[in-house]
């Protein structure tokens, strides 16, 4: 089944002319380029051995310089199995023999095929009207192996993941043991009959050669002891062991190289006769230990010793010793620092731990995203995005163009292939492309009173919530950190005008109810997330109270802590709640106060703000059930690599969207296509009924969240069918027709971007900017794609740096094409405004979301499902290594509200 066909362009709204960062790629008529695959294996084996892709880069660059060096200008390699020519290689029956670091190596060139450009370059140019003759993926794929062989083979440049080429020469120090590099994305796209490059700034936090230590004890003085985001820093980290000596491999001494699984936690070793004993995540020297069993006596002290090591001839300890003994009594190392958490070189199951100063890092690593707030701002203050304050964004892309031809090779003498040597060249200057600007609806708060709206944002002052819930028993819980009388004052007082704030906007509800709940802990009990039993305990004196809601104000911001209390209060105990943190409270002004109502508000099933039924479309008739779904999966320092992946689906009730239940599903590791999607529309459809009057939707409109385009096709050919069947088994049951089901895919991690000219773009704080102006819709020019339906939404006002618009890729149209439909008149017009207008109805901010409401909510629920399964992994270990829960339900008390919010 293939996408959906562009219906046609829309038509509403004012035109903009823009620039968009992608730069034209012209070819001459006659191209070939011959395709080769290489196969590299080691000359003393006679089976085919694909060696690692860092020696093959290497083995591949000797092969272009000496016996292909008369092809060299003309042949670009990704450096593991592919070569593009020009020109074609003479027939070589054996294979070609590369040495390299004292191996040798058998190099065996296999022809795939000729890529011929003339055909498509007369399709290209309109010549043709044939729909068999396209350009296919394999000449996308040989222009990309192009742009990227220069930087590949360049001393000056480091690849980082597909695409992106990091600049060696823009090393910038952050301290704390990291430094920045900028670069460029650059990938080679057909759109609308021409060829683009597209491209955007990079940026890359890396590590230095530092040592652990050091850089556990620089980011935790930054950032606290939270133990959580401690592991996040080390995981997969590649560390260098200096208490042993060099080990001898291949004739030479090499150094010991170890990869960090994680921090030294409970649970580890379970499966062992004797496993090590830890007394809480990230414990330190002393607080860990391990069995040294008794060795026999034919294996002396000195067994496995290497030149160079500094380890001591004497016995071994016997029996549970701890870390910091062993390393004294084996070593002669005192450990500096025992509280320092220790690291795990092994597995869960086996683990093998070093105290943090016994490894160095190795430089160059990349910084997984979750990094230290402090080296997250200095990175981003020399990004690419966020210089607003001396540059706008199109006074920056400019220098983009020259950054991009010096990756290329093509501003400096270059050895090897490059753009030119194939015939290819880049048009100057960023492509041009046509927008228009949509109108923003109206706010509708209670009794009909608008909000005034400018930039996409509005004001709450003098506005009440349009619809509310009256609350009748409330309390707080307070984990404090002192617990001091003038703390309790404070806090009291911010209490009281927390209560006159949710009346003011309409919330109908009493004091608190005296007196709350409190717990007192130390602050490295909060961020090591310590006495489980003691939250435990006092949130379960809330349960069977009948509170409308629990307000919880936190100490500081301890994710640990936090990720406790959402699945005590969600799944086990069945209350909704809020949280704050304590001095955010007590010094609250009216923002922020509002921030708490809104959430609070849509939790105990309010509306917040509608939009006028002329502004939804279809939504008026109430007939039209919108979705969205989403998927996330384990991240590097909170989840093991082979934990769960979570699956959300949230789902409006009403013609008001204000209400979005959520429901959630646990599904394989990693894996993107959602299993259970029959059996989460279903959950959604039954809630539709119970808000209608026992019936079910004519039409459902789903908004499909993280897939790439290389899977819209499992999309339509694994989660349709699924969704049709779900509809299948309850409509027939009901005795209804099936509805019609529109799938929407939307795209938040792109690379494209728009500009205007200066002077004409949106203003950010009195100074000109040269972002489109929010509600800029662009569905024709270089950034879209001629295969299928999809536009460009940029919803809101960047508060700072470029904006980043939606991609909405429509996969699946049974709703507005349909005819005698109110939207069959211009199906894309229909689409674009009631996927603008949605951006409005978002609960929990005063302004337009820059992605749809739906996937929004459900990248939310994904998140807060990632707190649960945390929990109920680190509650589920045993044997070797955690059970993964099967199934993940929360408490009924709070299933069908928005939780997540």
């Amino acid at each position: 089944m293939r996408p959906s066909q562009r219906p046609g362009n829309g038509t509403l709204g004012r035109r903009i002319n823009l620039y968009t960062n992608y730069f034209e790629l012209k070819f001459q008529p006659n191209l070939l380029l011959y395709r080769y695959e290489v196969r590299i294996t080691h000359a003393n084996q006679d089976a085919i051995v694909i060696v690692g892709r860092q020696i093959a880069t290497q083995v591949i660059l000797h092969l272009l310089e000496t016996d292909l060096a008369e092809y060299q200008d003309s042949t670009a390699s990704d450096g593991y199995q592919n070569l593009i020519s020009r020109r074609k290689f003479p027939q070589h029956d054996a294979p070609y023999i590369v040495d390299h670091e004292q191996h040798c190596y058998h190099v065996t060139l296999v022809s795939t095929g000729i890529l011929r450009f003339s055909q498509v370059y007369r399709l290209l140019k309109g010549d043709v009207d044939d729909q068999e003759i396209s350009l296919s993926a394999a000449h996308i794929h040989a222009l990309n192996i192009i742009l990227g062989h220069q930087p590949k083979y360049s001393p000056h440049f480091k690849v980082s993941g597909a695409g992106t080429y990091l600049d060696l020469d823009s090393r910038a120090s952050l301290g704390s043991g990291l430094h920045i590099l900028r670069g460029l994305f650059l990938v080679a796209r057909e759109a609308q009959g021409r060829l683009f490059v597209n491209t955007a700034p990079k940026i890359a936090i890396c590590y230095d050669d530092y040592s652990l230590d050091r850089l556990i004890l620089e980011y935790m003085h930054q950032n606290g002891p939270d133990m959580n985001k401690v592991a996040g820093l080390v995981q997969n980290l590649r560390v260098q062991l200096t208490h042993l000596g060099m080990r001898k491999r291949a004739g030479r001494f090499v150094p010991r190289v170890k990869t960090i699984y994680g921090l030294a936690a409970p649970g580890d070793g379970n499966g062992l006769v004797y496993p090590p004993k830890v007394y809480c995540l990230g414990a330190g020297a002393r607080d860990v230990q391990f069995f040294r069993e008794p060795r026999s006596p034919e294996h002396g002290p000195d067994s496995g010793t290497v030149p160079g090591s500094r380890k001591r001839r004497r016995p071994m300890l016997e029996g549970y010793v701890t870390i910091s003994e062993y390393f004294r009594s084996v070593y002669n190392i005192g450990v500096d620092h025992p509280w320092l958490p220790i690291v795990n070189v092994g597995t869960a199951a086996n683990p093998s731990y070093l105290p943090a100063q016994v490894c160095r890092v190795i430089s160059g690593q990349s910084v997984p995203a979750a990094i230290g707030t402090a080296q997250f701002k200095q990175s981003t203050r020399a990004g690419p995005s966020c210089r607003e304050s001396k540059e706008t964004p199109a006074s920056r892309f400019p220098s983009m163009e020259k950054e991009l031809s010096s990756v290329l090779g093509l501003s400096r003498r270059s050895s090897g292939a490059t753009l030119t040597s194939f015939g290819f060249t880049l048009a100057p200057g960023m492509a041009r492309a046509t927008g228009r600007v949509l109108e923003p609806p109206s706010i509708e708060y209670r009794k009909g009173k608008q909000a005034s709206v400018r930039g996409a944002g509005w004001n709450l002052r003098g506005m009440r919530f349009a619809k509310t819930t009256p609350v009748s028993r409330w309390t707080y819980l307070w984990i404090s950190e002192s617990g001091s009388r003038l703390e309790s004052i404070r806090l009291n007082e911010a209490i009281r005008r927390f209560c006159a704030h949710m009346k003011m906007l309409g919330v109908n509800m009493p004091d608190a109810r005296q007196p709350g709940i409190k717990i007192c802990v130390a602050d490295s009990s909060v961020n090591r997330g310590s006495h489980p039993d003691n939250l435990a305990y006092a949130l379960d004196k809330v349960r069977g109270a009948s509170l409308s809601f629990l307000l919880i104000i936190l100490p500081q911001s301890a994710e640990r802590l936090y990720s406790r209390i959402k699945y005590l209060c969600d799944v086990e105990i069945g209350v909704r709640n809020v949280c704050v943190i304590e001095d955010k409270f007590q010094r609250s002004n009216e923002q922020f106060l509002s921030n708490v109502a809104l959430k609070l508000n849509l939790k105990l099933g309010g509306i917040n703000q509608t939009l006028p039924d002329r502004s939804l479309g279809i939504i008026e008739d109430e007939k039209t059930m919108v979705v969205g779904v989403d998927v996330t999966h384990p991240t590097t320092g909170t989840l093991p690599a082979r934990a769960p992946s979570v699956a959300a689906m949230v789902a409006s009730v009403d013609r008001f969207l204000a209400q979005w239940p959520a429901e959630l599903c646990i599904q394989p590791a990693r894996q993107e296509l959602v299993t259970q999607i029959g059996t989460l529309l279903t959950s959604r459809l039954q809630i539709w009924r119970k808000w209608n009057r026992g019936q079910l939707p004519e039409n459902i409109l789903i908004y499909r969240d993280g897939v790439s385009d290389t899977q819209y096709e499992g999309v339509l050919s694994v989660e349709l069918p699924q969704l049709r069947k779900a509809c299948s088994d309850l409509y027939s049951h009901m005795g209804q027709v099936e509805p019609r089901i529109s799938i929407v895919v939307v795209g938040k991690r792109h690379h494209t971007r728009f500009f205007t000219t200066v002077g004409t773009g949106q203003r950010n704080g009195g100074s000109p900017q040269t972002n489109p102006p929010n509600g800029t819709i662009v569905d024709q020019g270089p950034a879209n794609s001629s295969k299928v339906w999809d536009f460009y939404l940029q919803s809101h006002t960047a508060s700072r740096g470029i904006a980043r618009p939606g991609h909405y890729v429509v996969l699946l149209d049974e709703i507005f094409q349909r005819p005698h439909s109110k939207a069959h008149l211009n199906p894309a017009n229909a689409m674009q405004s009631l996927t603008h207008n949605l951006c409005y109805i978002s609960g929990r901010a005063t302004r337009a979301s820059s992605v749809c409401p739906p996937v929004f909510y459900a990248d939310l629920a994904c998140f807060r499902a990632r707190f649960y399964v945390e929990e109920m992994l680190r509650q589920s270990s045993s044997g070797s290594g955690p059970t993964y829960p099967l199934g993940l339900s929360l408490h009924a008390n709070v299933k069908d509200t928005m939780f997540y919010i």
